[in-house]
């Protein structure tokens, strides 16, 4: 019987060891299969290399630059109205490629008012050039300055409120050597027919509307952003930018589109340029809707 339970205990002990070895094997195996998979997880999600980040941007600018440029506007309808004018010029270090509107005089030689503004403001040709020449010496750029050629280039869209009434979105290209993106400026020009006269926020606006304007667009940001229309880099305009942009905007007759540079409200590689607001939405703040009715 004593020598019975001796052998008993000696297998239950044998038992246990062998159970132990297997737990020990088999955590062992669980470890290298978990660090495994830790690893392949690791693996596929690595971060986009510098090269991959930077083609991935090209892409999304070229998306955001043809969005621009393929917009639709009234050219076609305005062509007798508005002529397009091209400016070239083409020198070592430099191409300047201008397309501008200039309104035909012959219908009233009023609009040289109009086209003055566009030439003393835009086709300062001199002063840019200058300009070109003087950022070069900054940027220290006499290596590159025969393998690369700033470009500055304007090209527009034009729209049509009624018949006494043109919008004009001036977008200017610059393109500086050694750079990967070119950048976006945007004027806008608000011009009234009948008045020969230029029309800006406070004319359009009733007194006061800054803020109700200002409000209205980060709101329109903030639900496109939300909703995933707008990227999710671009943020709200700051009060400053406002107050700096907020002659910027074109309108016809349903929408009025304020434009913003490069890095205002988005980064320069991807999102919009610009926000429109329906003119239904602004009604209560456009003095046109908002005059009193005339007496008589």
């Amino acid at each position: 019987m004593k020598n019975l339970i001796i052998c008993l205990i000696i297998l239950s002990f044998m038992a246990c060891k062998h159970e132990t070895s297997l737990q020990k094997t088999s955590t062992s195996k669980d470890v290298e299969i978990k660090h495994n998979t830790d690893q392949k997880i690791k693996d596929s999600v690595l971060p986009l290399s510098g090269e991959a980040i930077a083609l991935d941007h090209e892409k999304t600018k070229a998306l955001k630059r043809d969005k621009l440029i393929k917009a639709k506007d009234d050219r076609a309808k305005l062509q007798e109205l508005v002529i397009s004018k091209r400016f070239l010029k083409k020198e070592d270090l430099y191409i300047l490629d201008y397309q501008y509107p200039y309104l035909n005089e012959e219908i009233d030689p009023s609009y040289a008012v109009f086209n003055n503004f566009i030439t003393e403001n835009y086709l300062n040709i001199e002063k840019t050039e200058n300009q070109i020449l003087e950022d070069k010496e900054l940027l220290c750029d006499t290596l590159k300055i025969n393998r690369f050629r700033d470009k500055r280039s304007i090209d527009y869209k034009i729209y049509t409120v009624k018949s006494n009434f043109i919008s004009v979105v001036l977008y200017k290209e610059n393109y500086y050597s050694g750079m990967r993106y070119s950048t976006y400026l945007f004027d806008c020009i608000n011009f009234d027919l009948e008045k020969y006269d230029f029309v800006y926020f406070n004319d359009f606006f009733t007194k006061g509307s800054e803020d109700a304007v200002f409000v209205i667009i980060n709101n329109i940001i903030k639900e496109s952003i939300a909703s995933g229309e707008l990227y999710y880099d671009c943020w709200e305009l700051s009060k400053g930018d406002f107050n700096a942009y907020k002659n910027n905007f074109v309108m016809n007759d349903d929408v009025l589109e304020y434009y913003f540079d490069d890095c205002v409200i988005c980064p320069s590689y991807t999102g919009t340029y610009s926000i429109e607001i329906p003119i239904t939405a602004i009604m209560h703040l456009i003095k046109k809707y908002n005059a009193p009715p005339k007496m008589g």
